[in-house]
């Protein structure tokens, strides 16, 4: 062995090319370092230096022709698992290692050369899906009949590979040549392997009995592949997830939990199993794994409501039925063709029967619509609600219907007429239409469940004084509480801001030095202007002509904007002494809704304890001055600044 070669045999990390003297040191050891035992070591040097290389092609000629000579195993599959995926390499080296990758596929008589041999192979097959090489060189390799002969080494990996290809390229020859090793000494892997082929063409069928039939076959051969091989949770995984599915469209709701107890299960076992085998160029398989997973908690939670009698949902639920309405684009395998359901067959009819069979439920639906949450598939949703309504032959009944005593129903529900409008209303029970109105708060819920204890009771106390003010209601309700939420997060966090890591534009909120002046009544307006722009608001400052004035804050939604007033004061700070500002607050709403902000800055000196964010933020209702005017409400935030550490108390 020469020095150099000695220096790459050296145990730890690689040799640089610094250390060795520079890259003119290996190329003028080329020859030698092909044939080397450390060939790989000095391939993988290369490699991780490849782009400070002056004579890269050089490195792509020392690695193929090290790889064209080698029979080391070990060394040859961590080698190739690097090469097929770097970009560097490929660009010198392609077409030469693809053309290699197939030659040294062809030989595999002994147990070593046919372990190279499905190295090689896959090697191929990996370059052909990322567009270098033949792809019919690869087929070629795949259906050659003395693969069935082939030691298991190479025999195992051609079956896997024909699976990725069929998944890929749908052609029969594939499918006849996988069938070729059933009863082999890889006969599970076989079984295994065809049981995917067909799940993917259930996934792409066109009619139901189509993808019935090749559920029964990916059944047939899961079943062959877990008693040809018991350690098989893979096999048993995808099992489950098809009885799963057969009996949620069944309504078997005992069978449905066993089998995704048992799909669980065995996820956890093959995941950990995934741990230390897992190949990127092979993610699809995983990933529709993980599909399974989620599918089948949503088919259990989907499947206990469909049985209820129940008129509408929580929002959660509707969530997990539309995750099942849609399962078969997240678990699908291969290409998808547009017309091709998939698992739609055997969902879609059942969810949809629901929704008929109970017209409530397509009401809900509608008014979850009308205001989707940022986290549904709305795609899905409409999806849904035009085959339901298909179903039913249902039309928009036209404007202005009346029908004999429902004339007054958007009165009477003005959340609900808000979301879905008014003659979509009239077909429904009182009953009914107030339990949907209850329905339309769910996602207020969700985001007050989001804050801290404290902050929700500010949440709670904010939302209920404004109720009863007409224009909190649709599109301005949604808002509005959108920015009291941001509102209450802001007086917290300042709230809670200590003065030893303040940045200097939170000095506002401390007491001055001796002798130092207070705060501005801007400080305040900036940083709160800031902190609302930073949280995805259209927030401006100093905006002239808003009712005759100037308002120091607007923040700007679709159809409305609310003003925030900004003021400072030393003087009293309880809710009664606020509201002498309270009148400047609400001058600002001559022109839009009658709600608004004010934000106070309480410079009062506090040698005592800060008061608790539940005492400072609330909503006041302004009366108007004349009976024949409308009265304001204003949200008040009141923000404790000149105040010391409690250390300094």
């Amino acid at each position: 062995m020469t020095p150099l070669e000695m220096r790459f045999a050296q145990p730890g990390d690689l040799p640089t090319l610094q250390i060795l003297g520079g890259e003119d040191v290996v190329w003028d050891h080329m020859e030698v370092l092909e044939g080397s035992p450390v060939w790989f070591r000095v391939a993988e040097t290369l490699l991780a230096e490849w782009d400070t290389l002056r004579h890269p092609e050089k490195a792509a000629k020392l690695i193929t022709e090290a790889l064209r000579r080698t029979n080391s195993a070990a060394a040859v599959d961590d080698v190739l698992d690097q090469v097929c995926d770097h970009f560097g390499y490929l660009q010198r080296a392609d077409s030469s290692l693809a053309s290699l990758a197939l030659d040294r596929s062809r030989q595999h008589d002994s147990p070593l050369v046919a372990e190279l041999a499905g190295m090689f192979l896959e090697a191929a097959m990996r370059l052909t899906l990322a567009g270098v090489g033949s792809r019919y060189g690869v087929l070629a390799r795949l259906v050659d009949r003395d693969a069935v002969s082939a030691p298991a080494a190479y025999s195992r990996r051609v079956v896997r590979l024909l699976g990725i290809a069929y998944e890929h390229w749908r052609d029969t020859d594939l499918l006849e040549a996988l069938r070729g090793f059933l009863g082999t000494a890889v006969h599970g892997d076989a079984s295994y392997e065809l049981a995917m082929c067909h799940i993917s063409d259930a996934f792409n069928a066109s009619e139901r009995p189509e993808l019935m039939r090749s559920f029964a076959c990916a059944h047939g051969h899961l079943r062959a592949a877990i008693e040809g091989d018991e350690d098989r949770p893979d096999a048993s995984a995808y099992l489950a997830a098809i009885e799963a599915v057969l009996a949620f469209e069944a309504g078997r709701t005992d069978v449905l939990s066993n089998a995704s107890k048992k799909l669980r299960r065995h996820i956890t076992e093959h995941t950990m199993w995934l741990t230390r085998a897992r190949n990127r160029w092979a993610d699809g398989r995983y990933d529709m794994e993980a599909a399974w997973y989620d599918l089948s908690i949503d088919l259990e939670e989907a499947s206990f409501f469909l049985d209820q009698p129940l008129t509408v949902w929580p929002t959660r639920t509707v969530q997990h039925i539309l995750a099942v309405y849609t399962a078969h684009r997240a678990v699908r395998i291969g290409p998808e063709r547009e017309s091709a359901p998939g698992l739609q067959f055997l969902i879609a009819p059942r969810i949809e029967g629901a929704f008929v069979r109970r017209d409530g439920l397509l009401l809900h639906l509608r008014a979850m619509l009308a205001e989707p949450s940022p986290n549904w598939n709305a795609d899905a949703a409409e999806e849904l609600r035009a085959a339901v309504e298909a179903h039913l032959h249902l039309g928009v009944p036209p404007p202005g219907v009346d029908d004999s005593g429902k004339a007054h129903v958007a009165a009477r529900f003005p959340r609900l007429a808000a979301a879905i409008g008014d003659p979509l209303l009239a077909p429904f029970s009182e009953a009914m239409l107030g339990e949907m109105e209850r329905q339309l708060a769910d996602r207020e819920v969700e985001i007050a469940a989001d804050l801290p204890v404290a902050q929700q009771a500010i949440y709670n106390e904010i939302i209920s004084a404004l109720e009863e003010c007409p224009d909190f209601q649709g599109v301005v309700r949604q808002g509005f509480v959108r920015l009291t939420t941001q509102l209450i997060r802001f007086l917290a966090n300042r709230t809670n801001r200590g003065r030893a890591h303040h940045a200097p534009r939170f000095a506002y909120l401390f007491a001055p030095a001796p002798g130092g002046k207070l705060p501005l009544e801007s400080e305040l307006q900036e940083d709160l202007q800031d902190y609302l722009d930073g949280n995805l608001e259209d927030v401006d400052i100093e905006v002239w002509d808003r009712s005759g004035g100037r308002a120091d804050i607007v923040v700007r939604f679709p159809g409305f904007e609310i003003v925030i007033e900004c003021k400072r004061t030393k003087g009293k700070t309880t809710r009664e002494g606020l509201r002498r500002y309270l009148g400047q607050t609400v001058a600002y709403q001559a022109g839009g809704v009658t709600l608004g902000v004010l934000a106070i800055l309480d410079l009062r000196p506090k040698p005592d304890w800060i008061p608790n964010i539940r005492d400072s933020m609330w909503a006041d209702r302004i009366q108007a001055p004349e009976p024949s005017q409308r009265d304001r409400w204003a949200v008040v935030v009141r923000v404790p600044g000149n105040r010391v550490t409690p250390h300094d108390m």
